[in-house]
């Protein structure tokens, strides 16, 4: 079964399927923080954002994820 890694890289949240970007599949959204509001909550935003796209993309309704090392901890 798949599954995608969720994750942040330098200015943009990510949802990866696969070992690396170079073989798997990927979606980046840069991280838009809002006046007032935590960059780790942006982040998280940034990251669930490429996940749903990345599903949307594939079509796939149903895909699980995990929170990789890079994704903030507190969402």
């Amino acid at each position: 079964m798949q599954r995608a890694e969720l994750g942040i890289d330098g200015n943009a949240g990510f949802a990866l399927i696969g070992e690396n970007i170079q073989e798997g599949e990927c979606e980046f959204v840069t991280v838009d923080q809002r006046k007032d509001e935590p960059l780790h909550v942006a982040e998280c935003r940034a990251a669930t954002k490429a996940y749903n796209n990345l599903k949307a993309r594939l079509g796939l309704q149903h895909l699980s994820y995990s929170i990789g090392p890079s994704h903030p901890r507190f969402c």
